[in-house]
């Protein structure tokens, strides 16, 4: 079983440090925000960094940063205690945290996103950094549509905010955080629509949270990060093969 504990940045010291051959830095940006009585403000967080645990292992080179717990939630701030920054703001912490990680040789950088309001910020922090510094940034976000693909038949993963499928994940990941004798289920929250209408998420969602949180099961969010990892983990050392660089090996188009 992995020790995620070692992949921590923030759990070891410079002597696993020295004796370890790391190359690759990883960056979990959560949220703190509303999800209703029956989940904790950090639930984004939580998945945030257990994607990212489980990106490290498949790296094999990486470490986890500690997690930028504030994202962009302009659009959650109708409910009590939820947390943002602005989206140049939370730009510039990603650019200034892989700024430090440059001035000491790391040149490999993961995102792992796990809120609606971040992937934006996040992009252009990316393309930022390889302008300006030439620094190869990925991206991962979109864990609740990947998970829903790769499960379908299986689990029915919901794209809710609060729903089953982040019971699920706190679940797994935080059960004594998870308050599901408190989960009071709603209609799951219709989001198959043309285009993406930006605005309060109090508009559309009047109770803060959406889905069946009832339903939701530790198995399936053990489930959700293995398929996740399963389908992820190939891509990630593929791409430290080739240098951490995108090209012609992600098209196949060879001139």
């Amino acid at each position: 079983m992995t020790d995620y504990k070692r992949l921590h940045l923030e759990r070891i010291t410079p002597k696993e440090i020295r004796e370890g051959s790391y190359d690759t830095a990883i960056l979990p940006v959560g949220a703190t925000e509303y999800h209703g009585d029956h989940l904790p403000y950090c639930t984004d967080t939580l998945m945030a960094v257990a994607l990212s645990e489980r990106f490290a292992a498949e790296i094999g080179s990486a470490l986890v940063l500690p997690p930028l717990a504030y994202g962009m939630s302009l659009h959650l701030m109708a409910w009590p205690w939820s947390m943002s920054v602005r989206p140049e703001t939370l730009t510039a912490m990603i650019v200034d945290i892989a700024e430090s990680l440059l001035a000491h040789g790391i040149t490999r950088l993961l995102v792992v996103t796990a809120h609606d309001g971040n992937p934006g910020p996040a992009e252009t922090a990316a393309r930022t950094l390889n302008d300006r510094c030439g620094m190869a940034v990925a991206l991962f976000s979109g864990w609740q549509s990947m998970s829903r693909r790769l499960l379908a038949g299986t689990y029915d993963i919901d794209l809710d905010h609060g729903g089953q499928s982040e019971m699920s994940i706190v679940l797994y990941t935080a059960p004594e955080l998870a308050h599901q004798e408190r989960a009071v289920d709603v209609p799951n929250q219709f989001a198959d629509h043309p285009v993406r209408v930006l605005g309060l998420f109090s508009n559309v969602v009047p109770h803060g949270y959406s889905g069946q949180p009832s339903k939701g099961t530790a198995e399936e969010g053990e489930a959700i990060l293995t398929a996740i990892s399963a389908e992820v983990g190939p891509f990630l050392r593929e791409l430290a093969a080739n240098g951490w660089v995108n090209g012609a090996w992600m098209s196949g188009i060879v001139l």
